[in-house]
């Protein structure tokens, strides 16, 4: 009895589960639900294309008629004022003067004349500025493949054989643009542009890295051609999401970028309410007048290159050296340093922009650990204002002084890694080396103080000692600390700035690091 009812309530529960449960699927089904969502895929993927197609073509059309002439205007200055031409130097008090002592008649000899010598002047010693390294050529590893070396950095890349072939034709023309964009569009770039964008991930690149990486995309695929470089740089950046226009005056073609930051010393050009920039003129847009541009703007939207910081630790480094030396409290302190050349090469091209920029980029691994390694050697024991002072001295002494414009005939703003690799800095370049090394070593918070043809720094100090010059910023106190008044200590102003307002304050946004001080 007991064995019938097992078996008829286990005859009823395999039943019930038939019913519930769905039965098992073959591999015939799985392999027809597998094509049916490859099916869906390939769909989506010719529904996309087909819709870039059209975009591209809805371009093209544009380029071929909606161009006017525009205008350029000189780039604006950051400082306007003359700086000094030479650094001034502490001119200490004069020794208080003596009763002088009675005379004593002295026995008359015949004069003997000292031998006539010439006074015998040190120039300070000056290196020669190191060369910047040169991209080797490109590389070639296959038929549709190259590569090419991005600061240290191998980088490679497909390409269309049909871009090296391609020949500009002298005519600049709307019909020669639009015919330009078809023929790219109708190319094989979609894996450039993703082998590209890959290396940029890779490396860490900020916007503007991103930007020469392509612009050493196109010097391989175009050795020596500038038109053809910058048809091609036009149409990569534009289907990287940059907003850049292209324009020609006569024969003449030029590349004009979008930039989200304030840029100086750089002609530009306004189109609507955005302002294009001539960044990848080698002249900076000097030689550019009137030219022409189209109005239309692409429909995808795109977005202008961002500048608020420059990455700083993709290179591989080039290692230089530079030989520096100064006194401090009549100790004759030397020391040899390296830093990264590839790095400052990188960094000379990038747009000069706010001194927030130069204030709040970090210099390099080399820069670190020799030059910061040697001076925290020597500051190590040091109180805080001692530690300061010796950092005054260090800058203020160490580099020689010349303004930009007897240096390079422009204006020109350093980071921290060109100072090393230049023979001479000015004010707002020795205030950036220095608000570094502060940070670095101590973690005291630094501001930059801007004034009419000047610029310099103010520090907080823990500890405030009376008889200090100092400004206040955001309710704290700053201690005044010039690097380029040479001899001053903390606290003591240029004295044709100690009476004036600095008309704008930089305020650095540095992690703290040494001493993790949170002043």
């Amino acid at each position: 009895m007991t064995t019938r009812l097992f078996r008829s309530l286990a005859c009823r529960l395999a039943c019930t589960c038939a019913l519930c449960s769905p039965p098992l699927a073959s591999a015939d089904d799985f392999e027809a639900f597998r094509r049916q969502q490859q099916q869906g895929v390939q769909q989506q993927q010719a529904e996309f294309h087909a819709y870039r197609e059209k975009q591209d073509a809805e371009f093209a059309d544009f380029l071929k008629a909606q161009w006017r002439e525009f205008e350029t205007f000189r780039g604006k200055v950051r400082i306007k004022e003359p700086k000094p031409q030479q650094a001034p130097i502490v001119v200490p008090p004069a020794a208080p003067v003596r009763p002088a002592a009675p005379m004593v008649p002295a026995p008359i000899t015949p004069p003997v004349k000292p031998p006539v010598t010439k006074p015998v002047v040190v120039a300070p010693v000056v290196p020669p500025p190191s060369p910047l390294p040169v991209p080797p050529k490109h590389v070639p590893r296959a038929a549709d493949m190259l590569e090419i070396e991005f600061y240290g950095n191998p980088v490679h890349f497909a390409f269309d054989p049909k871009w090296r072939s391609y020949r500009w034709s002298g005519n600049a023309s709307p019909e020669a643009m639009s015919a330009f964009w078809s023929l790219m569009s109708s190319s094989r770039y979609e894996s450039t542009i993703q082998g590209v964008a890959a290396a940029r991930r890779d490396l860490k690149l900020d916007d503007w890295g991103h930007v020469a990486l392509w612009r050493g995309v196109v010097q391989a695929l175009q050795p020596g051609r500038k038109t053809e470089q910058s048809l091609l740089l036009w149409y990569f950046l534009i289907k990287s999401g940059y907003d850049v226009r292209l324009g020609y005056a006569a024969a003449e073609v030029y590349l004009f970028v979008a930039v989200k930051q304030q840029v100086y010393a750089t002609k530009f050009t306004t189109v609507g309410q955005q302002t294009y920039y001539a960044l990848l003129a080698e002249d900076r847009g000097d030689g550019i007048g009137r030219f022409y541009t189209y109005e239309a703007s692409y429909p995808v939207r795109l977005r202008p290159v961002d500048i608020h910081s420059a990455a700083t630790a993709f290179t591989r480094p080039s290692p230089a050296h530079r030989d520096l030396e100064f006194d401090f409290k009549g100790e004759r302190i030397t020391m040899r340093v390296p830093y990264d050349r590839a790095l400052a090469a990188y960094l000379a091209s990038f747009p000069q922009s706010d001194f927030e920029l130069y204030f709040g980029t970090d210099g390099s691994s080399l820069l670190r650990r020799g030059l910061v390694g040697e001076l925290r050697r020597h500051t190590a024991k040091m109180d805080e204002e001692s530690a300061v002072n010796f950092l005054l001295a260090f800058v203020q002494k160490s580099f020689a002084y010349k303004t930009d414009d007897d240096q390079f005939g422009r204006e020109k703003y350093f980071f921290v890694e060109e100072s090393l690799h230049y023979p001479y800095n000015d004010c707002e370049d020795r205030s950036v080396i220095f608000a570094w090394l502060v940070n670095e070593l101590r973690g005291i918070r630094v501001v930059g103080l801007l004034y009419q043809g000047h610029m310099t720094t103010a520090v907080a100090l823990g500890q405030i000692r009376p008889g200090l010059a100092t400004i206040e910023h955001q309710g704290k106190r700053f201690v005044i600390a010039d690097p380029t008044y040479i001899g001053s200590t903390a606290g003591m102003p240029m004295p044709s700035y100690a009476q004036l307002k600095p008309s704008k304050v930089v305020d650095m946004q540095y992690r703290l690091r040494g001493k993790g001080q949170s002043n």
